[in-house]
């Protein structure tokens, strides 16, 4: 008698597909309902973003922001002490990022050498936020 299913490598393997495949037509959705370009500029301008960050952002997973929490974790920056929109902002600026792999890269490595502020969009933001504050003289 063989073990359960789960454990067979052709089902997980089909499962992985099957869950692949359901992301894709999950954000392929988001990104056709955006199709109506008044519809499209109406909303970016309701969120206060542009048109393009909107498509870019529905075209995303839900993880897509997954890293910036690693990233302010690992700089010791609790998510819930951020102002609500300036997190939004970190979120939306991580999400459509297209230097994710070198961000996970540092971020499980943790090379002495990081070079993650001159390739990441919240290089400023974060910098603001890691900042100590001066003291009156």
């Amino acid at each position: 008698m063989q073990g359960e299913p789960r454990s067979n490598p052709l089902l997980k393997l089909l499962r992985l597909f099957t869950d692949a495949g359901k992301a894709f037509w999950s954000r392929r959705t988001a990104v056709n309902a955006l199709a109506d370009r008044e519809v499209l500029a109406q909303i970016a301008q309701d969120l206060g973003i542009s048109a393009a960050d909107l498509r870019a952002l529905a075209s995303r997973d839900k993880t897509a922001a997954d890293l910036l929490n690693r990233r302010l974790e690992t700089l010791r920056l609790d998510p819930a002490s951020v102002d609500p929109a300036v997190m939004r902002d970190l979120q939306r600026c991580c999400s459509i990022c297209d230097r994710k792999q070198l961000c996970a890269h540092e971020l499980e490595d943790k090379p002495k050498g990081a070079s993650w502020p001159k390739y990441c969009p919240n290089e400023e933001t974060i910098a603001a936020l890691t900042a100590k504050p001066k003291l009156p003289e």
